[in-house]
């Protein structure tokens, strides 16, 4: 009786130690995977399934994007206010404008009719527009198109007087100005078949106002002549 007990508890302690031996070997390779950078999960069944890795033994490119994250909680981070855009959504431009050589530019003006002055009545000034596609769009001198809104626009500035007959607001230049205000447009030419005029009252000053920020309008004129608005010489001197 005493000789079966023994037996069966040194059977007790073979099991146990057969156990023991399968244990030290899961966790020795537990360790060795968590040691290399592969992190592992042992499923109930008792067996260790690796988990996917990327190209070259690196995790998968979800897996390091989460990593990265966590590591650096300042990614998370934006300077822009809630319910902004995102920097990739898209985003609409102002059309680029077509730039024209000197060349061109002239032989545009001089195809305009001679503005010649009459002392009883002055004549319209005639001009074009070129677009960036290459299209010719006529221009006229007078109290149409922009002319309201420009009028509107100087008074509101406190830069024309409530009333008088100042006529600046229905010249070529500063409609074709308050257009490009009004569509966006930011670098555009024009040719004219009068100099523009100066002075207190005059084109060349009000172009600075109505000119959207950042935008430029070149004129080209009758005798060669040539200018891109606003001219920084009147920015520097002259105060509304």
């Amino acid at each position: 009786m005493a000789a079966m007990q023994l037996d069966a508890a040194a059977r007790r302690c073979e099991e146990a130690a057969h156990h023991l031996q399968q244990a030290h070997a899961r966790g020795r390779a537990w360790v060795e995977q968590m040691v290399s950078g592969v992190r592992t999960a042992e499923p109930a069944g008792g067996s260790i399934a690796p988990r996917p890795v990327g190209p070259g033994g690196s995790p998968p490119p979800a897996e390091r994007r989460q990593t990265e994250d966590t590591e650096n909680p300042e990614a998370e981070k934006s300077d822009k206010p809630a319910g902004a855009g995102d920097d990739d959504s898209p985003k609409e431009s102002p059309p680029p404008g077509r730039r024209i050589s000197d060349e061109e530019g002239h032989r545009l003006q001089r195809k305009l009719p001679i503005r010649e002055e009459v002392p009883v009545t002055s004549p319209k000034t005639r001009g074009k527009w070129i677009d960036e596609n290459g299209n010719e769009e006529d221009l006229a001198s007078g109290e149409h198109d922009e002319f309201e809104d420009v009028r509107d626009f100087l008074r509101g500035k406190g830069l024309l007087p409530p009333k008088g007959n100042v006529t600046t607001p229905s010249h070529v230049e500063v409609k074709f100005a308050m257009r490009m205000r009004q569509r966006g447009l930011m670098h555009e030419t024009i040719v004219v078949n009068k100099l523009p005029c100066t002075g207190k009252w005059g084109c060349e000053r009000f172009l600075r106002y109505i000119l959207p920020p950042g935008a430029t309008l070149t004129v080209f004129g009758p005798d060669g002549f040539k200018r891109t608005y606003p001219v920084p010489d009147l920015n520097k001197t002259e105060q509304p």
